[in-house]
This record gives C-alpha cells, structure tokens and sequence, in this order.
C-alpha cells in the first residue's frame, strides 16, 4: 500500500478526481471524512514535508478518528478502487510539485457571489495541518527558521485551530482568506526547497542501508568477490592491491 513503490504516472484524471469527490460526500462515509480539498492539503503536507510516511501512517486519518468513521464500502472492489483513486491523487501531487514547485496548483474551494468568482484555502490547510500534525516533531527546523515561520504564515492562519480572538475575526472576513489563500503557492514552493536536501539526505542513507543489507560484509577469510580466487585478506582486503 506504500505509494512510493506505485507509477507516479498514474496520477488522477479529471473524471477520477470528480469520483473520489462524490465518494467523499456520499453517505458511506462519516462527517469527519476529509473533503477533496482538504485531502489535498493532508497529502500535501506529507509530500513537501522533512520525511517520508509509509501510507499506512495516513490513510486511516482520512476518514476520521473513531473506529467508526471507518468508510462502509459496498464491496472490497470498491474499497480497493477508492484506495486506488486517493493513492492516484497522492502520486499527482508528487509529480507536479516534483516537475516544478513553481507551478503546483494546490486543490482549492472555488465559490460565486455577487462579485465574481473567489478562491478559499481554508480547508485545504486545515488538511495540511493535519498532515504535518502526523510527523510535527520533524518540521521543527522549519518552525525554527524566520523564514519558514513566514512561509507556513498564511497556512496557519487558515487552518489553525489554535488562533488568538483577533486572528479568528480576521478569518472570519472572506477577503482575508482569499488574500491568504492566493499567498499559498509560493509558500509551498519555498517550504518544499527548504526539506528537499534533507530528503535527498535521507533517501541516500536508505539507498546505502539497503546496499549493506544485500552486499553483506565479507570476512577476511572469505574468497575474495573479485574472481581472484584468493582470501579476501590476501586480496582485495589489503590496502593497497585494488583490482
């Protein structure tokens, strides 16, 4: 179920996204299911942030906290064609922001009124908070970082739980979070620039940790894996013979 072993190019359609739309707001699901936006914000945080998380570590958090939030699929088919649809959604985040952070849409809530068409970040950061809610102790360079505590500004404020009386009435006016949530973008870019080499780090450690486990160490005793036919000790193992 570990979406890094998935194809990144099996990203979601515009048809599929509209599918797992309609499940999430169907009545098999809980009121504590997340929204499309705001599982776009939950995954996103886990792609951008300091660490990979396995999707078991996510995936139950979707649907809610209780053991009873658990979604009521008609059949195993269908379960495993939504875990296919949220794993295909996951893996088109990781591709866009991987191709150009510059450019990654996040997935908002868009909604008419009398003036026009306005955009609102606040469920999909609440979703992100969320996510780096799973693994908050390793953000903490970030938090930190002057930089980072401006970069992650907007998305607090917009899904914070935790405001003060006057941050809350800020939110409460839809100017401010169309301001806030237009900000987004940017800040995401620079919040997934700022863990990249921590990522690149990591992924090396395990890359080398995964070569140990299948190149055992040799002993000295043992025939040297160059062909020689020699012991190890009277081969390669000396300094200064390389073959």
């Amino acid at each position: 179920m570990d979406a890094a072993s998935q194809d990144l190019e099996d990203s979601n359609t515009e048809e599929e996204w509209m599918e797992l739309d309609d499940f999430l707001m169907s009545e098999a699901v809980s009121d504590k299911t997340m929204s499309l936006d705001m599982l776009d914000g939950y995954m996103t945080a886990i792609v951008v942030g300091p660490t990979s998380l396995p999707a078991t570590s996510w995936y139950p958090g979707i649907w809610g906290d209780r053991e009873e939030d658990a979604p009521a699929f008609a059949s195993m088919e269908e379960a495993k064609r939504i875990m296919g649809l949220i794993i295909g959604h996951y893996n088109g985040i990781i591709r866009s922001i991987e191709l150009d952070p510059d450019t990654h849409a996040p997935f908002f809530d868009y909604y008419q009124d009398e003036s026009g068409e306005h955009v609102d970040g606040e469920l999909w950061a609440y979703g992100f908070m969320r996510g780096l809610d799973l693994n908050r102790q390793d953000w903490q360079a970030l938090f930190d970082d002057p930089r980072g505590l401006e970069w992650m500004e907007p998305i607090r404020l917009l899904g914070s739980e935790e405001l003060s009386e006057e941050e809350y009435a800020r939110m409460d006016i839809p100017e401010e979070r169309e301001k806030l949530t237009l900000q987004i973008p940017d800040c995401l870019a620079a919040i997934y620039r700022f863990w990249l080499p921590y990522r690149e780090a990591i992924r090396e450690l395990d890359l080398a940790r995964t070569y140990q486990r299948e190149h055992p160490k040799i002993g000295r005793n043992d025939p040297c894996p160059c062909g020689s036919g020699k012991k190890f000790k009277k081969c390669c193992g000396k300094a200064s013979i390389l073959h």
